[in-house]
């Protein structure tokens, strides 16, 4: 998730210079550094595809394409190979405008960067499998130009494990598989495999809102439009999490075998959807967790923000954690309950 940080500052310095070149370039030069501007939109297109829509990376395709459209004159000139023309106040105006929008939002991206984990230094295995199915027929492992429904997250330990419970988080749609990766990653780097799915079938909103390069947006935008509205389905997201914690455990037996023993992890609105899973599958679930009951853990339902989202973190008061207290504390309370 960091290295969306590398993408967001290339469209934000693309802007930047695209939009401060009426400072620099003259009367009767060729305008060619206005072709910096639709690779700003290509590059904030491809950043939301790779990444996943947020906030920043959302204000930097709007501002993309409002420079798209204000250097449109600007672009037929190099395409017909023109001498730029005295620049139009509007068009200067606008230009100052982005420039200046780009390059605070550039400052925003440096500031509230998330922390960057990477597996091999914490002893760990990271392996994303791109899935294809749906719940009532289950998934398989999709190929290689097939479209995805699902991706499904596995944490191993670089050495022995500690025990064969597979670890299963079912996270709030306020936070996807990314927001909880510190936390799962610290927890396999204890020697617990630990096992997670992002699914993208339409299920929440029944909208392109599925879709997975905007649903967690969607989801935080419901969120913050009508908190109390959100939390009035809960019924609903129960539902719909029982069928996320099925499916993944019939992934995990596919990858450990049929007896393998379970830890369910939830947090937020997939509370009831655990309870639920645990009393129907009390034979192979032999411990749970509900993270939003650990008072150390204070953004409930959104994940391990502090070093995922920092921005939504500022959001809510705290500040970007670079020491993981609370994923370590986290990590430690889970191990307390599968070891009880």
């Amino acid at each position: 998730m960091a290295n969306s940080v590398l993408g967001n500052l290339l469209v934000a310095f693309l802007l930047v210079v695209a939009s401060g070149r009426i400072f620099f370039l003259k009367h009767e030069r060729v305008d060619t550094i206005a072709v910096l501007v639709p690779l700003a939109f290509a590059a904030s297109v491809l950043q939301i595809i790779a990444w996943n829509a947020d906030i920043v990376s959302m204000v930097l395709l709007v501002l993309s394409c409002l420079a798209l459209f204000v250097n449109m004159r600007a672009l037929s000139r190099v395409a017909t190979k023109s001498y730029a023309d005295v620049y139009s106040p509007a068009f200067i105006v606008f230009s100052v405008l982005i420039g200046i929008v780009s390059f605070a939002i550039a400052f925003i991206v440096i500031k509230y960067a998330p922390v960057n984990m990477v597996p091999k230094a914490y002893d760990v295995v990271e392996t994303k499998t791109r899935l294809t199915g749906n719940f009532a027929d289950g998934f398989k492992e999709a190929g290689y130009f097939a479209l995805s429904d699902a991706t499904l997250y596995l944490y191993e330990p670089l050495g022995e494990k500690k025990s064969d419970t597979v670890v299963i988080v079912g996270s709030d749609k306020r936070g996807d598989a990314a927001a909880y990766r510190p936390y799962m990653m610290l927890l396999a780097q204890k020697g617990y495999a630990v096992l997670t799915c992002d699914f993208y079938v339409d299920t929440w909103f029944g909208s392109p809102l599925d879709v997975r390069y905007v649903r967690r947006l969607a989801m935080l935008a419901s969120f913050f439009y009508d908190a109390e509205q959100f939390s009035r389905q809960k019924d609903f997201y129960t539902f719909n999490m029982r069928r996320e914690y099925a499916a993944m455990q019939a992934l995990a037996r596919q990858k450990f075998g049929d007896d393998v023993r379970f830890c369910i992890i939830c947090d937020g609105m997939a509370d009831n959807a655990a309870v639920d899973i645990v009393r129907q599958d009390a034979r192979n679930v032999t411990s749970a967790l509900a993270l939003d009951s650990i008072n150390e853990y204070e953004t409930h339902g959104f994940g391990c923000i502090e070093q995922t989202d920092p921005l939504l973190a500022a959001y809510f008061g705290h500040v970007r954690d670079k020491a993981l207290l609370v994923p370590r504390y986290l990590v430690l309370q889970t191990v307390k309950r599968l070891e009880q």
